[in-house]
């Protein structure tokens, strides 16, 4: 799948298993049953899970941006199959940069 996490400083064992739970997500059943049921399972609000989760970086080592090369960043698992499925990818500071260069250049 191509799921890298890379963990804040502040974060422990327990912060990295909720993340890792929470990215394990495959589809099987609906995202919200899914979070109810880590939410069950750490003994958490949906709040604190999204806390946790927040704290650290996740991205897609199989999307990269086409200009300069950076992992495409995700936020959600339903971001996964959306961007998988993209024939291309610029991140925002190379889109930007782009567009920018395409507005002076006119």
């Amino acid at each position: 799948m191509g799921v890298k996490i890379e963990w804040s400083m502040i974060q422990n064992a327990w912060d990295k298993r909720v993340c890792e739970d929470y990215w394990a997500y495959n589809h099987k059943i609906s995202y919200a049953d899914y979070v109810r049921m880590l939410c069950q399972k750490y003994n958490i609000s949906s709040q604190i899970l999204f806390e946790t989760v927040s704290q650290c970086y996740t991205c897609l080592d199989d999307v990269c941006c086409e200009y300069c090369g950076s992992a495409c960043p995700i936020e959600v698992p339903a971001d996964i199959a959306y961007m998988q499925a993209k024939e291309s990818w610029f991140c925002a500071v190379c889109e930007h940069a782009m567009w920018r260069s395409d507005f002076i250049s006119k």
